[in-house]
């Protein structure tokens, strides 16, 4: 089968479009799945330079996020047929293959309202939006709400589902332009840190300490400089460390209002938890209802793989890149 490989010799990595990779074997608790589309992240990135190394070592089988239809079951499979459409999150990466072999709770069954395209390009983005807001960060109707890297794909989702909650978003984006779209989805206000004092723009508009909840992707000075905005008794969420990781003095800034911290990998969370089960229920009907735009960016197909990752890599894209694998 074929299917995207990272390599790595010495301290050098490169990525390879493989023709002759090893169909997946098939344990009792997994499903096949026949891959449609993948969902590029930012990790699949950084598991190519280094940064995010995969446990599993290299050479290492890419992709972490997928959709498709399952063409075969291990025999403790239950709850899943032969023909379900899909989607999930490979731990184990393999997702930019023609097949893949993954366990049965590592799926979402997809209802009909929801295309595949859509599958692939939500699961990892929405999901992990949707548990910064309410699983975590326990969003109320009249927060306001502060996002940094608001024009992102996370970003989007977050503006989308904090204002079907009630509350009021304000947001920052490092990158003239990605103003526009967080804007169309009802964000209140979206600063260029590039041209304003985003903390000090904030406080004009919303008053001095006005944020109940910030989601933060950025880390560093961003994260540092945001904390006097938090009200007492704020939450701080992080999901990211875009510019490094927070300063030496993140215990005195949590001290001095008594303030939550929280850091979120969306692989903690447990799949069959009836949190994750009511993420995806809700996800999949605000899509079917029109209620969530999702913004696929662009669709790639496999042999194309290396424009799709320097596409993401330019960071001057505000919606999903997918590559197309049937």
């Amino acid at each position: 089968m074929q299917g995207i490989q990272i390599n790595k010799i010495d301290d050098n990595f490169y990525r390879s479009l493989e023709i002759n990779l090893p169909k997946p074997d098939l344990a009792d608790n997994e499903i096949l799945v026949q891959v449609h589309y993948g969902g590029l992240n930012y990790a699949d990135l950084m598991m190519c330079n280094g940064s995010y190394p995969h446990p599993k070592g290299y050479p290492l089988q890419a992709g972490i996020e997928f959709s498709g239809i399952i063409v075969k079951c291990g025999s403790e499979v239950q709850k899943l047929s032969v023909g379900d459409r899909v989607a999930g999150f490979s731990e184990n990466a393999g997702a930019f293959s023609e097949f893949l072999s993954v366990p049965q709770d590592s799926v979402t069954k997809l209802i009909e309202e929801v295309s595949l395209e859509d599958g692939a390009a939500y699961y990892v983005q929405t999901t992990t939006a949707f548990h910064l807001l309410n699983t975590i960060g326990k969003v109320q109707a009249n927060d306001i709400v502060l996002i940094h890297a608001i024009g992102g794909g996370v970003g989007l989702n977050l503006t989308q589902l904090a204002k079907h909650a009630g509350a009021t978003v304000v947001g920052t984006v490092g990158t003239s332009g990605k103003e526009k779209r967080p804007l169309e989805c009802g964000a209140d206000l979206v600063l260029d840190r590039t041209k304003h004092d985003f903390t000090n723009e904030i406080q004009q508009k919303f008053g001095k300490t006005p944020v109940r909840l910030l989601i933060d992707s950025t880390g560093a000075e961003i994260l540092n400089d945001s904390f006097d905005l938090m009200q007492n008794l704020g939450h701080v969420v992080s999901y990211g460390e875009a510019s490094g990781k927070p300063y030496d003095n993140l215990w005195s800034q949590l001290v001095l209002r008594s303030l939550t911290f929280s850091r979120l990998h969306i692989g903690h969370i447990n799949h069959q938890s009836e949190e994750w089960t009511h993420a995806q229920i809700t996800i999949q009907e605000l899509i079917k209802n029109g209620e969530l735009k999702l913004f696929i960016e662009h669709i790639f197909l496999l042999n194309d793989f290396d424009l799709a990752y320097h596409a993401l890599d330019s960071r001057k894209v505000s919606g999903k890149i997918l590559l197309k694998l049937k």
